[in-house]
C-alpha cells in the first residue's frame, strides 16, 4: 500500500477486519456446535433455548439460526413481522377452538391452544428453539389414544412417533378429521411440514367438494364454516377450483398393515414394519417404531418364574377349530407343556396367558385353553412384569404383527414364532416363510426360535432350547430409539415433491388417468 495516504490504508484495514468479524460471526451462528447435537437421552428443549440477550442478537450457540435470520440482521432481506406472525397465530388458536370446542373424548384437541401460544411467544421474541417453528399434524385418533393409555398396536405404534417427534423439538398439533385439520393448515401454511392422517379421513378430505359436503358432516369437526362465507367454497385437498387446500406432497397416511393407502401410493403411506425389506423392495414407507424408552424403564426380576407365556388376549386365539390356531387339533401344545421337565429346584412347569373375560358374577378368569392358566386381563405395567418373569412368549397363531414380541424381547425373554406356510422344497428358506411375525423371521435363537405349525417336535425343542438359553434386553437394530427418531427427523425435513411427481406419473399419468388433485 506505498503511495497511498494513510487514511485510505486505516480506512482499507478496517473494512477487512470488519468482514472478517462479521463472518466469524456468520460462521458461528449457521454452524451447529456438538453441544447441541441430538442425544439418546431424554430430550430437553433448554438445549435450544437461550433467553440472554446477547445469544438473541448474535445467534451464538443457537444452531438453528439460518443464513435468512443473518440477512434480516445485516440488512439485506426485509425483517420478519414476528409481531404480526404471533398475532395471526393467536387468532388461529381462537378461530380452531370456536370451531372445534373442547371434547372430553378428544383430550388430545386441548393440547393445541398451548402449543400455539408457545409457537407465537417464541417467534414473537425471537426465542424458537431448533427446529421449534416447523409444525406437523397428527390427523390421526390413535395419537389421542397414545396419549389416553390405548394399548393397540397402531397406539403403540402412535405413542413412539410422539416420543420421535417430540426429541426433535417439532410444534405437534392434533387433529380427528378432514376439517379441523384444514383449518390448522390454512392457519399456518408454510410452518405444516408434515400431515399424518387416518386413512380414512384422508378420505373424507380427498372427496369433500360442493356436492358432497353435506354428506361428510360430523359432530366432532363441523365444517359448515366453508357454507357461511359471501362465496362459499368447499374442499379439503388442495384441488383445481380449491386451491386452498391441503397439499398431497405434505400428506401421509398411518397404515398398520401393508399395501399402500394413499393416492400417492407407497412412499406416502407410512409403515410400522419394513415391508419392503422382505417383499423385493415393494411395500410402504417405512417409519417405524421404538419401545426401548418403555421397556428399560422396566426393572427385570432377579428370578424367572419356570413358566412359559401364551400370547393371545382373547379366547378365540385359542380356538382350536379355528384355522388360525398353529398347534393342531391333537392337542400338540398340551402334550409339549406335559412334556416339559421340572426347573433344578423341583418347580413344575406351566404355561400362562393373559386376557379372556371374567365372569361377572364370580369374577372366574374365562378359560383360554385346557392346560394353560389363565391370569385374566393385567394392568399394563403388571402385564410387563409377567411378561419379563416368563422363560418364553408362544405365539398361537394370532395376532399378527403384534407388538408384544417386540417387548418380550426388550425385557430379555424369548418368542416362539409360528411358521404358517413354509417351501416344502426349502424349509430354510425364512424369506418365504409366512409367519405369525414376519418380521422376526430374520432373528434367530436364542432370541427368536421358528417352528412350523403342528409340528409337536419343533415345538418342544424350541420350548426346552429357550427355557435352557436365557437372553439378555435384545432390541432390533431398526427399532432403537436413535433409529426411529432419524426415519421421523427424513420424514419431516424431506421436500417430498419430487417423490409426490414421480408418483403421479407412475400411478396416475402413465396409466392413462388424471391426477384430480394439485402439487406445487
Amino acid at each position: 500500500m506505498i503511495g497511498l495516504p494513510r487514511r485510505i490504508v486505516a480506512l482499507i484495514i478496517t473494512f477487512i477486519t470488519t468482514l472478517l468479524t462479521l463472518s466469524v460471526f456468520f460462521y458461528l451462528s449457521i454452524t451447529p456446535s456438538a453441544e447441541f447435537e441430538y442425544q439418546d437421552a431424554e430430550f430437553s428443549i433448554n438445549r435450544y433455548t437461550d433467553e440472554s440477550s446477547l445469544h438473541g442478537l448474535w445467534g451464538l450457540k443457537r444452531p438453528h439460526l439460518q443464513l435468512e435470520g443473518w440477512k434480516e440482521w445485516i440488512g439485506l432481506s426485509r425483517p420478519r413481522d414476528r409481531a404480526k406472525e404471533a398475532r395471526d397465530i393467536r387468532d388461529l388458536s381462537d378461530l380452531f377452538y370456536e370451531r372445534f370446542p373442547l371434547d372430553d373424548k378428544r383430550a388430545a384437541r386441548g393440547m393445541n391452544r398451548p402449543a400455539l401460544e408457545r409457537l407465537a411467544h417464541c417467534i414473537e421474541t425471537n426465542t424458537c428453539g431448533r427446529d421449534e417453528e416447523k409444525v406437523v399434524l397428527l390427523a390421526s385418533f390413535h395419537f389421542n389414544n397414545a396419549i389416553t393409555g390405548g394399548t393397540s398396536g397402531e397406539d403403540i405404534w402412535a405413542r413412539s412417533t410422539l416420543e420421535a417427534l417430540h426429541s426433535l423439538n417439532y410444534t405437534l398439533l392434533y387433529s380427528f378429521g378432514p376439517m379441523d385439520t384444514l383449518t390448522l393448515y390454512q392457519g399456518l401454511q408454510d410452518k405444516v411440514k408434515t400431515i399424518i392422517w387416518e386413512g380414512a379421513e384422508l378420505k373424507k378430505c380427498l372427496a369433500r367438494n360442493e356436492t358432497n359436503w353435506e354428506s361428510l358432516e360430523n359432530d366432532h369437526t363441523p365444517g359448515t364454516f366453508q357454507n357461511q362465507t359471501a362465496q362459499p367454497r368447499f374442499g379439503c385437498f388442495r384441488r383445481p377450483g380449491f386451491e386452498e387446500g391441503i397439499p398431497p406432497e405434505k400428506s401421509f397416511t398411518f397404515h398398520f398393515w401393508s399395501g399402500p393407502e394413499n393416492p400417492l401410493g407407497g412412499e406416502f403411506t407410512l409403515s410400522p414394519e419394513d415391508y419392503k425389506s422382505w417383499n423385493k423392495g415393494v411395500g410402504n414407507h417405512y417409519l417405524g417404531y421404538s419401545l426401548e424408552t418403555r421397556c428399560k424403564a422396566i426393572p427385570l426380576p432377579t428370578h424367572k418364574e419356570h413358566r412359559g407365556m401364551a400370547l393371545g388376549k382373547y379366547a378365540k386365539y385359542f380356538n382350536t377349530s379355528s384355522r388360525d390356531w398353529v398347534w393342531g387339533k391333537e392337542d400338540i401344545l398340551r402334550q409339549a407343556i406335559l412334556d416339559m421337565p421340572h426347573s433344578n429346584k423341583g418347580e413344575k412347569f406351566e404355561m400362562i396367558a393373559t386376557g379372556g373375560h371374567d365372569d361377572g358374577r364370580t369374577g372366574a378368569h374365562e378359560l383360554m385353553y385346557k392346560g394353560i392358566r389363565n391370569m385374566g386381563g393385567l394392568p399394563q405395567d403388571e402385564w410387563y412384569q409377567t411378561v419379563a418373569a416368563s422363560k418364553f412368549l408362544l405365539g398361537v397363531g394370532r395376532p399378527l404383527m403384534s407388538p408384544s414380541p417386540y417387548d418380550a424381547l426388550c425385557l430379555g425373554v424369548p418368542f416362539i414364532n409360528p411358521i404358517t406356510w413354509w417351501n416344502r422344497e426349502e424349509p430354510e428358506d425364512w424369506s418365504r416363510w409366512i409367519t405369525q411375525h414376519d418380521a422376526l423371521r430374520p432373528y434367530g435363537p436364542p432370541y427368536v426360535y421358528h417352528v412350523q405349525k403342528e409340528n409337536h417336535e419343533q415345538l418342544e425343542e424350541a420350548m426346552k432350547a429357550a427355557m435352557d438359553n436365557p437372553i439378555d434386553r435384545f432390541i432390533p437394530p431398526p427399532m432403537t430409539v436413535k433409529a426411529v427418531r432419524e426415519r421421523h427427523r427424513k420424514l419431516v425435513e424431506t421436500d417430498w415433491t419430487p417423490s409426490a411427481k414421480a408418483a403421479v406419473r407412475a400411478l396416475w399419468t402413465d396409466k392413462g388417468k388424471e391426477f384430480p388433485y394439485l402439487l406445487h
